[in-house]
């Protein structure tokens, strides 16, 4: 999954400056539950499939490089715990498929996943994440 994670805010609103953002690539196991209808996530409405998932690592993609590379010489955190800041409805862009074979796509799907939920932090859930990685639901719409 890619995400643009916003690193500095917009100065000037007269200048139409865009946030500068880092581009992360986050690697995660994934089950698809089935389709999931229309379900309403934050203020929008997602079509798709459901999926539930584990985080397992993420890096900041380096300037110039494809987020579909295989990331052989990126800088990886792996502890499985989301990058800072990632939000719940965040809308991520999404390969599913054999991360081996990149940076050849095959016959991966290529969509967009709209998260619904991340792991709490406190709690038993702060245990569970330290072993098994963040777990997520979202929704997965191919091709869009």
């Amino acid at each position: 999954m890619a995400w643009e994670r916003p690193i500095a805010a917009v100065t000037s609103l007269r200048d139409g400056t865009r946030a500068t953002v880092d581009l992360v690539v986050i690697e995660a196991y994934l089950d698809e539950l089935g389709d999931s209808g229309e379900q309403v996530i934050g203020a929008q409405a997602v079509s798709g499939s459901s999926i539930s998932g584990n985080l397992t690592r993420w890096a900041v993609v380096p300037s110039g490089a494809s987020w579909l590379d295989s990331g052989a010489s990126w800088t990886w955190d792996e502890t499985g715990l989301r990058p800072d800041g990632l939000p719940r409805g965040e809308k991520l862009q999404t390969f599913i498929g054999n991360l081996s074979a990149l940076p050849a796509v095959g016959q991966a799907e290529i969509g967009h996943i709209t998260i619904a939920t991340l792991s709490p932090e406190g709690g038993i859930d702060g245990l569970v994440r330290e072993l098994a990685g963040d777990e997520f639901t979202g929704i997965f719409a191919a091709g869009r």
